[in-house]
């Protein structure tokens, strides 16, 4: 029902850098085949000055619309076998499988630290929500590399907070596009390409660097030069760093809240189908949410009406007391469709077999339908004789005779 999925941010920010000379800062960015957790890595890249990664990955799934204008990517199918193909230059694109990717991604990370003389990497990313952090665990979770990536990998520091702390005297958005503009001094920038977003990541970090000859700890002193030191950029980072284990918390958080808001779709499933208007649609999502935020699924409802079934008083302040940031009027209207649902339950109806747009009316026929259309035709074309017989109803019926013939009869009709 939602297309994007809200992160559950849990980090505490509390990794602790011992020595600065042995980490290094990397970029990295990837395009995904929507916005939800179920969705899949298509390309993944890594910047450093003296290297770069870039690999492309064949989904299972296909890329939906809105991801299909962002990164200018579809999924094409040649014969037996699907393909990545570039929207922009219309050219099919190599691509390898997810767990290939992650580990030549993993050794490329090994291979950059070998040659800087580092032990672990510091991996940037310019993201609003933490939606590219997520799936990229999960996904390393889902091979069982994990441990082989920790091993190499410090933590994640998010390039847009950074930025915002930084210029937020200076400047209201913080998108790529403007932070480019304004600090790199580009304009009409490519940002469709996980290999352009991780660069300009890796760009404006190192631009913002906070110096550390200054001697200044609050972080408002900035360098503008470009030869800036790994210990400078990795003690620049450390306030916004998060570890992999939070990262991992905040996957599982996810995955719970989602689960809870699965639960209450029994609840919302009428309000949820897009029959309804859009904005009861929109109402009805936001609700689910805020339940859902607030520890509540659907087994914690059935127990709670079960207990307060004969007062329903009862039940409305159970239900409102664990949802203390809602107006009352929000809370009246989700205790009042809660109440509804329990007192007149309804069978979930499956979807229409012929789809969601156009509800089963436009029918796929099958081959024998058409053979047998054909067939009837045919018999019907060759049964037309002067002295057909009317089975049905019992008496015979004459062919109509053609148009001329019947002139012609009521001519000599006249004539006698």
């Amino acid at each position: 029902m939602v297309q994007n999925t809200e992160i559950v941010d849990v980090s505490n920010n509390t990794v602790t850098l011992d020595n600065l000379s042995d980490y290094m800062v990397i970029g990295w960015d990837i395009d995904t085949t929507g916005r939800r957790l179920l969705d899949e890595i298509c390309h993944i890249a890594g910047h450093t000055p003296n290297s770069q990664f870039n690999q492309y990955i064949m989904p299972h799934n296909d890329i939906d619309q809105v991801a299909r204008r962002r990164h200018l990517l579809c999924t094409i199918t040649m014969g037996r076998f699907r393909a990545l193909k570039d929207i922009k230059n219309n050219k099919t694109l190599k691509s390898k499988s997810e767990i290939s990717a992650l580990a030549e991604f993993i050794e490329w990370l090994e291979q950059m630290l070998k040659d800087n003389g580092k032990k672990m990497a510091i991996l940037v990313c310019h993201e609003v929500s933490k939606f590219n952090t997520c799936l990229l665990i999960k996904s390393l979770l889902a091979y069982n590399l994990l441990d082989k990536f920790s091993e190499v990998v410090k933590g994640f520091a998010n390039c847009h907070s950074f930025a915002q702390t930084h210029c937020q005297d200076t400047m209201v958005m913080f998108s790529l596009r403007v932070l480019s503009k304004v600090l790199l001094d580009k304009d009409h920038i490519d940002t469709s390409k996980a290999t352009d977003r991780a660069k300009l990541a890796y760009d404006i970090v190192q631009h913002l660097c906070v110096t550390l000859e200054s001697g200044n700890d609050d972080g408002k002193e900035v360098v503008t030069g470009s030869e800036v030191s790994e210990e400078t950029k990795a003690k620049a980072l450390s306030t916004f760093l998060t570890s992999i284990d939070n990262e991992v918390q905040t996957l599982h958080s996810t995955q719970e809240l989602l689960a809870r808001q699965k639960s209450l779709n029994t609840v919302y499933h009428k309000s949820l189908s897009y029959q309804t208007s859009t904005l009861d649609r929109k109402k009805a999502i936001s609700y689910r949410n805020s339940i859902a935020k607030a520890n509540i699924d659907y087994l914690t409802l059935q127990s709670l009406w079960t207990e307060n079934k004969e007062n329903k008083d009862g039940f409305k302040d159970a239900v409102k007391d664990k949802l203390p940031e809602l107006t009352d009027e929000e809370k009246e209207d989700i205790v009042s469709t809660i109440i509804m649902h329990f007192e007149n339950p309804e069978p979930v109806s499956p979807p229409p077999k012929g789809g969601r747009k156009y509800g089963g009316r436009f029918r796929r026929r099958s081959s024998s339908y058409k053979d047998n259309r054909k067939s009837i035709s045919e018999n019907d074309a060759g049964s037309l004789s002067p002295n057909s017989t009317d089975h049905a109803n019992g008496h015979n019926l004459e062919a109509e005779k053609p148009q001329n013939e019947i002139i012609k009869s009521q001519e000599n009709g006249e004539n006698n």
